[in-house]
């Protein structure tokens, strides 16, 4: 097994430095403005990277309709499928820019602007065709607790003065120590 490993290791290497060495044979050939180009490319790239990298999957990018950098004002345009997502979007700005930068790319700021009503309805239904049918999720494995160790865990939250904060965290206790019993009873532990 660990000599497996040291192979994948040699051959992501050796792949890395084929890449690495084809990217300069290309560049060394390439024209004075084909390089601008490709330097472009490459920032364009970054920026898009790091823009997924902070909200791909979020909440706020499932609203995302378009983006294109803007590398004369070294700005993101982006696109909402709604206008209270343009403000919503407007309000976290910072927060965004400031996550892109930790991501390594550096932007002087956003430009949003809610899509066209035509576009948006595209969109959607290119969404619902693409999402399809729901996800079947697996049962989430679950076994009741003995008696012990539920005045185990009354005895752990006890100390606890406020009922309310007990009662959640007893719950949340519960909760995890039943799935756990249930994932150890499936995988035969």
């Amino acid at each position: 097994m660990a000599k497996r490993s040291r192979q994948d290791r040699v051959g992501a290497a050796s792949f890395a430095s084929l890449v690495s060495a084809e990217r300069a044979r290309i560049v060394s050939g390439a024209t004075p403005e084909q390089r601008e180009r490709m330097a472009a490319a490459e920032r364009a790239r970054a920026v898009y990277h790091a823009w997924n990298t902070v909200c791909g999957g979020t909440r706020e990018g499932e609203h995302v309709t378009g983006l294109k950098f803007l590398p004369d004002t070294n700005e993101l345009l982006v696109y909402l499928d709604g206008a209270s997502w343009t403000q919503e979007m407007t309000m976290l700005r910072e927060i965004i820019r400031a996550r892109m930068e930790r991501a390594g790319v550096r932007i002087d700021g956003f430009v949003f602007r809610t899509s066209p009503e035509g576009y948006r309805a595209k969109q959607a239904q290119k969404r619902v065709e693409h999402v399809g049918a729901p996800r079947q999720t697996a049962p989430v494995p679950h076994e009741d607790l003995t008696a012990a160790e539920e005045r185990a865990i009354d005895a752990d939250v006890a100390p606890i003065g406020d009922d309310h904060l007990r009662k959640a965290l007893k719950s949340a206790i519960s909760a995890s120590m039943e799935w756990k019993k249930g994932r150890d009873a499936k995988n035969g532990a």
